[in-house]
């Protein structure tokens, strides 16, 4: 690990004072993993006040304390003020009530003792200054073997803090890493107190799972924990939706689907497509029906999908833009604009660029996770994909606001003002936009002269 200077100072005020120091939890995984660390947490022999102590006199400026419940100043250091240095005392937790937080926390010199209560071997690893690493639960020997093990027994992790079940969940999504068998078995014993976590914890877990790169994979065999967020997903499985369009269950598309939603540059999926390629076709149980035929038909799946998705849109808090993204995806992902360059501007012109954009990758995504029979479709998103380029590219006019008129010169031409202005900037900005009119000031006013009434 290239251990950055502030931290590495902060350790070396504190073994030079006496008392033992490392870097631990996710700092170390990752470092053991061959992947880049972007957080470091130090933990201590020292109690808080002694830590205060310490680092100010060392040139730390104290920031944050919750000493008194948990143990843990955090500091900054003047000569890297963005960065944070937080600092905990090893400690052993008493009791947790309320399923997420301990009842009291007790200061410990033991750090067995403070590795004994953390929540997953891969995460109680300590490294200190020079690179040795303390090991008391096999972490490292499961980073090699790629599993996820909670510490002791996992039941009673998952019931003082249900939180980690998810994070659980994350954890696979993020490394492919196997859940082992007794943590996975605990984790579906205890699933339901999920219930009582907050939606925000849960937001936060659950949304760089979806987004993760082994997202899919998490999600299928976790399907018992992640049902008691969106209910509709354990439906979904073994779902034949009967038709030569679909070769795979539901539950497989739809998780096809979401393997389809390409990283971005810091190896995450964009959060809104990641949703809603989950939640595509979340609403097609509910419409599913048979014809004499035995061909199975979902009319108007994208409507109840939308309804569906609002509602985990509101049950986990998301965003008013996220919430909008998404359920503007749900809706339009089946709704394919012909592939001609008027019809696609105009597609454009109702979403933006950049939702568009989603619509189109969504679209992409869902017709390579159909059958051999639903491929062809492909071509047509190509096609929509490679003119939606060409006019972003000519970035022409999509919105009133660009139009070469403004209402205002439409009141100077002696309109009236009122409803009628906004249906004249709407016709005219259709046609521009279809380029049956120029965006040209004098043609603009000839063709409103001569197609309204003052």
């Amino acid at each position: 690990m290239m251990i950055p200077s502030y931290i590495k100072k902060a350790l070396e005020a504190l073994t030079e004072a006496g008392f033992e120091s490392y870097i631990v939890g996710g700092a170390v995984r990752d470092t053991l993993r061959g992947v880049p660390v972007h957080d470091y947490d130090i933990t201590t022999s020292a109690i808080p006040d002694q830590v205060a102590f310490i680092m100010e006199r060392a040139g730390f400026k104290k920031i944050i304390d919750t000493s008194a419940k948990y143990g843990t100043v955090v500091f900054i250091d003047p000569e890297h003020i963005s960065a944070k240095v937080e600092i905990t005392t090893y400690r052993s937790d008493v009791g947790y009530t309320d399923g997420r937080h301990p009842d009291e926390v007790h200061f410990t010199s033991s750090l067995e003792e403070d590795a004994a209560r953390r929540d997953f071997t891969v995460n109680s690893l300590y490294m200190d200054l020079n690179g040795n690493i303390v090991d008391p639960n096999g972490g490292e020997a499961d980073i090699k073997s790629r599993i996820i093990r909670a510490v002791g027994d996992p039941t009673r992790r998952f019931q003082e803090d249900a939180l980690r079940i998810l994070r659980a969940v994350r954890f696979e999504a993020q490394t492919g890493f196997t859940i082992d068998e007794a943590t996975s078995l605990a984790m579906k014993e205890n699933a339901k107190l999920l219930q009582n976590i907050s939606a925000e914890r849960i937001y936060s877990e659950f949304t760089r799972t979806v987004s993760a790169p082994n997202g899919p994979a998490a999600i299928r065999n976790n399907l018992e924990v992640v049902s008691q967020i969106i209910p509709e997903l354990l439906i979904q499985k073994d779902f034949d939706q009967r038709t030569k369009y679909h070769d795979r269950d539901l539950l497989t598309h739809t998780l096809d689907v979401l393997a389809e939603i390409p990283l971005t540059g810091d190896g995450t999926k964009d959060i809104a497509l990641s949703y809603a390629a989950l939640l595509h076709d979340i609403g097609k149980p509910e419409v599913f029906t048979i014809d004499e035929d035995g061909v199975g038909h979902m009319k108007k799946h994208a409507i109840a999908g939308v309804k569906i998705a609002e509602r985990v849109a509101d049950e986990l808090k998301f965003s008013n833009q996220l919430k909008h993204e998404v359920t503007e995806l749900v809706l339009y992902h089946d709704s394919y604009p012909p592939a001609d360059k008027k019809s696609v501007k105009l597609f454009v012109s109702m979403f933006g660029f950049d939702l568009s954009e989603k619509i189109f990758e969504l679209m992409r995504a869902d017709t390579a996770a159909h059958s051999p029979l639903g491929l062809p479709r492909l071509d047509s998103v190509k096609q929509i994909v490679a003119l939606y380029n060409e006019i972003r590219e000519e970035n022409p006019c999509m919105t009133i606001r660009q139009l070469a008129v403004t209402g205002d010169d439409l009141l100077e031409l002696g309109f009236p003002e009122g409803p009628l202005i906004g249906r004249i900037l709407k016709d005219v900005l259709e046609k521009v936009i279809t380029e049956n009119l120029a965006n040209d000031r004098d043609d603009i006013v000839q063709y409103v002269l001569g197609s309204y009434e003052k």
